[in-house]
């Protein structure tokens, strides 16, 4: 969203836990040019104030677990489908560089780390109206370090990217034997090994990252 020179920069701020809200809270407070518009504990609570509150940047937390539900991919893909041109930053404590890469996939303006807030949020926070994205020191440390066998889609063998494809297309393992002709077995190992270099942990999230890839 473009913002005006004589306006603040609205932010919406989103963490399930009430004391570090607080405390991004007072680091946003801290920054020149910036305004806290709304705050939002959950999920649910913040699409509503996405859907009536004017805003130019979202700062919100990975996981903000509700019912079961803690996947932080699935919330930022419904995020990006319904609000397209809306920066967003994600704040973390997750070192998972196959997770960073399904973020940046779907478009997220920065990751910074919990431990150095402080210090990232306004760098990254300057970098929104240039259309920059910022990464945490420890991001970008972990990313070039896992870079070579991590998040890269060539890293997947051929038989494990063709599996990884037709789960992303909603084939269940045993529909995907029957179609390769395959034992369930060695679709299940192929779909394991996939998600291993991916550096993914569910279902879920390997189907979001590899629609964000263009692989599905």
């Amino acid at each position: 969203m473009s913002t005006s020179p004589t306006r603040d920069l609205r932010i919406i701020l989103a963490d399930d836990h009430p004391i570090f809200r607080i405390g991004l809270r007072a680091v946003l407070e801290q920054i020149p040019g910036v305004q806290v518009v709304a705050e939002a504990g959950s999920p649910q609570q913040l699409m509503e104030h996405l859907q009536h509150m004017a805003c130019d940047l979202l700062v919100t937390d990975f996981m903000m677990p509700v019912e079961q539900q803690n996947d932080g991919l699935k919330l930022l893909e419904q995020i990006r489908r319904h609000f397209p041109q809306l920066p967003i930053l994600v704040v973390t404590m997750l070192n998972n560089a196959g997770l960073f890469r399904a973020m940046l996939a779907l478009g997220v303006k920065g990751l910074l780390s919990k431990a150095s807030l402080a210090q990232e949020l306004p760098q990254a926070i300057r970098g929104i109206p240039r259309g920059t994205t910022y990464l945490a020191t420890s991001v970008e440390q972990l990313l070039l370090q896992e870079g070579d066998r991590i998040g890269a889609p060539q890293a997947l063998s051929p038989k494990e990217l063709e599996v990884s494809r037709l789960l992303a297309a909603g084939h269940t393992v045993n529909e995907i034997a029957v179609l390769l002709n395959r034992s369930k077995k060695t679709v299940s190992t192929q779909k394991i090994n996939a998600m291993r270099k991916l550096g993914i942990a569910n279902d879920a999230a390997l189907f979001l990252y590899l629609q964000a890839q263009g692989l599905s």
